[in-house]
Formats: structure tokens, sequence, C-alpha cells
């Protein structure tokens, strides 16, 4: 019965009213016969008995005494009629208003859904639940059921009697004193109803608590695993917000931080196992006990300056020895090394590696400009591409064995330079040892320019010919006379060191056989031609 039901019930009452004037007093009676529509009661005073519907007093057996209201009688005057429900409604409507003042809690029959909300029976009127304050969930059923309830809202007038009662401010009740209870350090129970990508909320009661992803293991996590909804789960609450009713809770503060346990065993300089967990750019993170994570910098692998794959040297699984560089657990700051664990090669390296020093090594990495070497573990030697040979190309492959010199030792940058060349002498210095002022020498014109003549002396050595030296005799062009690729000989006039430069005259040479022709004609005939 909706809020009009009860006003239509009101006026149905009041057709029924006797004019005897009776009408609406009350009277106590005897349950004296029950039928299956109507009860009849005698009540003293009243010539005949009073009928009531069977379904008002259905909790009621013959014998019984109860409290009705008169609001009629029959047509033919046989029987007066009496209404239990009209005192109940009285009576219920008194309750209402006293459950409203106090903000009690009462109990109603929910009887069918209407637009909006739902149709609950309390204290004999049928009052209206909202549905956004009946907490129903989705697809929940609550036709037939009993219901605690809130009066939340009473409006009264002549005509109209309107109720609204709430499930909602009950919890909300409920949830404040729940709150009001708790204490931050609070161990309790809590389910989880809803999982979320940075945390996981936990029903309590009837409040909603939430564990932050970084409050659920010591151990930094950045995805959430190992949870269902339904879980129950022992939290610890760590803060709570009046205003919103917030509660915060811990998973990770019921057990003893980790770090505080690895304070009491690790120490600065001691070498530990670890497990490697975690691969970056810059290193690689390393468990070294269960929430307690290291990190090995791209730096402390290898004694060897030069950059480094961090894949070559470690993959996730795999337990590594290393050394604590640095820790600090009340900054969760740990920092270990793995190349700590061996002596740091370039100590020797002023001993060991002198500039001259010859070594071998083998291929680590080839670079478009050059190689690196490796000559022991965490020291590379660089050899630039210009020092491979002293002419010509030559090629490497990683691990191919080379024998090299060291031309250079940098320790504070803690590099070395290698060349492979300076194993030998180069072409200037052999030539050196062959050629001199006045060598005569008979090689092949490599280059032909306006200013002079290229000769090919050896591999990598060339002599040249200027213009001038070119003959003895007057040449506009040289090309006029000579071909790329023609033998000429000539004779060495001039040898500069600085610039490694050699000046051959095919003049010089033609002047000096010119000469010697003359004389061995002299020394033939005793006398030259211009004496004949």
């Amino acid at each position: 019965m909706t809020n009009m039901d009860y006003n239509e019930f009101e006026a149905l009452l009041n057709d029924y009213l006797p004019e005897d004037g009776n009408t609406g007093s009350k009277v106590v009676g005897t349950i004296a016969n029950k039928e299956r529509n109507f009860v009849y009661l005698d009540v003293p005073g009243q010539i005949t008995s009073v009928r009531v519907r069977a379904e008002e007093v259905a909790n009621y057996n013959v014998g019984d005494e109860i409290e009705v209201m008169l609001v009629g009688e029959t047509p033919e005057g046989e029987f007066i009629i009496g209404s239990r429900r009209k005192i109940e409604m009285e009576q219920g409507w008194e309750k209402l208003k006293e459950a409203f003042d106090k903000k009690e809690t009462i109990t109603g029959k929910v009887i069918r859904e209407v637009k909006g909300g739902y149709i609950v029976d309390v204290f004999s009127h049928q009052v209206f639940l909202p549905k956004s304050l009946s907490e129903t969930k989705k697809g929940e059923n609550i036709i037939g059921k009993i219901v605690s309830v809130l009066v939340k809202e009473i409006k009264e007038d002549k005509k109209n009697k309107k109720v609204t009662v709430s499930r909602k401010d009950i919890t909300m009740m409920e949830a404040d004193k729940e709150f009001s209870e708790l204490k931050e350090g609070d161990v309790i129970e809590g389910t989880v109803t809803e999982i979320l990508p940075f945390g996981i909320v936990v029903e309590i009661g009837k409040l909603r608590g939430f564990i932050h992803i970084s409050e659920i293991s010591w151990k930094k996590a950045e995805k959430i695993e190992g949870f269902n909804i339904g879980d129950k789960l022992q939290v610890k609450v760590i803060g709570l917000e009046p205003e919103k009713k917030n509660v915060k809770l811990s998973l990770k503060s019921l057990v003893r931080n980790p770090w505080d346990i690895a304070a009491e065993t690790i120490t600065v300089d001691s070498v530990i196992d670890g497990k490697i967990t975690k691969i970056l750019q810059y290193g690689v993170l390393v468990e070294v006990m269960n929430g307690v994570e290291g990190l090995i910098h791209i730096s402390d692998f290898t004694w060897n300056r030069k950059k480094i794959n961090v894949n070559e040297f470690a993959k996730v699984g795999d337990i590594v020895k290393v050394k604590v560089l640095e820790f600090k657990p009340e900054s969760r700051k740990l920092k270990l090394g793995m190349k700590q664990l061996s002596v740091d090669p370039w100590t020797k390296a002023e001993e060991n590696y002198k500039v001259g020093t010859k070594l071998t090594g083998k291929v680590a990495e080839i670079k478009p400009y050059g190689v690196f070497v490796e000559i022991e573990e965490g020291i590379d030697v660089f050899i630039h591409q210009s020092d491979f040979t002293w002419v010509g190309n030559k090629k490497f492959e990683k691990n191919d064995t080379v024998e090299f010199e060291i031309i250079e030792l940098d320790l504070e940058e803690k590099k070395i330079k290698g060349s492979i060349k300076a194993l030998e002498k180069s072409p200037w210095e052999k030539a050196m040892e062959e050629y001199k002022v006045g060598t005569i020498v008979e090689k092949p014109i490599k280059s032909i320019l306006e200013f002079g003549m290229f000769v090919k002396l050896e591999e990598g050595i060339d002599g040249f010919i200027p213009t001038q030296l070119a003959s003895k005799d007057f040449i506009k062009n040289l090309k006029d006379k000579f071909q790329v690729g023609d033998v000429v000989r000539g004779k060495i006039v001039e040898i500069d060191q600085d610039k490694e430069r050699i000046k051959i005259s095919i003049k010089g040479l033609e002047l000096d056989e010119e000469k010697r022709e003359t004389k061995e004609l002299i020394e033939k005939y005793g006398v030259s031609s211009t004496e004949e």
C-alpha cells in the first residue's frame, strides 16, 4: 500500500462510520469465534458482536482480548464493524515518529518494487525506500525480505502521511561507529572486493579500506599479483582520514622491515650472494634477501672503461657474488659491485703497460674507426685503423689474435692506445736505409702534373721530379715527352727528413753522363774534340 493507498483506506473507514457517534471509539473485546473471512468479538456494552476482518487479527486466537476501533456497521445492522489495523496504524504512526525523533533503527518487510525504489511495510504503514538508499547490489532481489531501516523523513498534513526510510543511513551510522573505534596500528580482517592497478580495495565491516601497491610488500612491485576477489586478509591500519572516512591499510607492516633485518648482517665491503631480478639500461637489480634489492651499476661490472652491454654479463635468474659498496637501510639504498671482487688491473698499468711495450691480445670489439683488443680482464687497448698498417688496408674479425705496441698510456682516463704498424719499420725508415743523395734510381712514373712528376720508389714512398729537372733540354709540357708508366732514370739530389720528401733529377743524371762521356773521350784520344 502506497501513501495514497493509506489515505484511501482512511476514507474507506470513514464511509463505514455509524450515525450513533461511536465511530472512532476504541473498545476492548474477547475473540468469541474465528471464521475464514471474519473474526467476532464480544465487547461489553455492545448489543451485537463486533466483526473484524480475519487477516487483521491472524496472530490472535479465540479467548484473546484485543483492542479495536469501531469504524461502522453492516448494512443490515447485524454487526458492528471493528478494525484492529486502525489501532495498529495509529500506534505504528506514533512509533514511526518516535523512531524518527530518536534516530532508532526499525525493521520492515519489503512488499514490492515501484518506480525509483521499494514499498516496505513498517508498523502497519507502507513506507517508501528509495533505491539510492536501499544498499542493494546489481541483480539483488529483496522483495519479501525483512530489512532494517532508519526513518529519514516524515511529512504529515490533513490529507497525506508520507514516510521515507533508508538502509544506507544505517550503514553510514554503523560505518561512523566502526570508524570512531579504529586506531592506527589496529590489525583487523578484511575481504578483498576490488583489485586495481595501483592497489586493493578491502571491505572491513561497513567500511572500505585501501591497500596501496607500495604497502603490499617491502619488495617494490610494478603490478599486483597473487590476490583474488573474496580473499580474507589480515591488514594493519596505517592511516585514518575522518572527513572522508578513508582507511589506509598495509600488508607489509605486519612483517618486520627486511631492510632492518639486512642491517643486522650486511655491512659495507662484505661479499654476499644475490639473484638478478631485473635488467635495466644502466645496470641490474639483485635481490640479496627477500624484500631487499641492490643495484649493480653498469660501471661496476668491469674495470674496463669501455661502454658495455649489460646482457653480456648477466641475465634474470642468475646467482651472482657481489661486494657491498654502499648500504643505507634507512633510505633503502644498496649499491653493489662485481668488479670490486678482483684487483683493479689499472693499479699496475703504469708498470705493465709502458709506452713501447709489445703485447698480444684478442679482438674484443670492432668499430668503424678501429678495434678494441683485450689484454687482460678489465683492460682493452684501442688500435685506430690508421695504426693497422703503414700501407694499404687491413680487416679484423672478433677473437683475432693481434700483436701490437703500446703508443699511448693515459692512467687518469684509464685508456691505452696501441699500434700494429709500430712493430715494423715505416716505409720511410726503410727508404732511408736504401736511398741517399746521389743514388741513381730507375723507377716508373706514377703521375704527371704541370709542375713535375712523381715516381714510385717503394710501396708508400714516392720521389718527385720537378719540371725543370726532368730533362737537360727545355720541355714546355711534360706530357709531350713522358707518359704514366714510363720508367725513367734519375739521381736523388735532395732528401728532406722532416717532410719525408725525396727530390730526383733526370737532368742532373743526363749532365753527369754527358760529362762522363767527355772524360772518356779525352782519356782515349788525349784531346777533346775542341782541341782538334
